[in-house]
């Protein structure tokens, strides 16, 4: 069995334009310096969150609906 570890790098970004008109909500709050998140569920918010641990983090400040920027097709993709 290999003695390597798994890392778990976590991304969030803010909520696009687009999901702030549909009345989304933001369900992901993180502490950086503790290395969680908390992630709410919108249905149940008497609920606790569920808690997860990472080793590292990224946010993203901006945000943008690119649905429709992108060709379609099979061969067509985002990065």
């Amino acid at each position: 069995m290999a003695s390597e570890a798994v890392k778990v790098i976590v991304r969030c970004r803010p909520l696009n334009e687009r999901e702030k008109q549909l009345g989304c909500k933001v369900v992901i709050n993180m502490d950086s310096a503790r290395g969680q998140c908390f992630i709410q569920n919108p249905t149940a918010e008497d609920d606790p969150p569920k808690q997860f641990t990472f080793d590292g983090w990224e946010i993203l400040y901006h945000a943008r609906d690119s649905g429709s920027t992108f060709p379609e097709g099979y061969h067509s993709q985002s990065l």
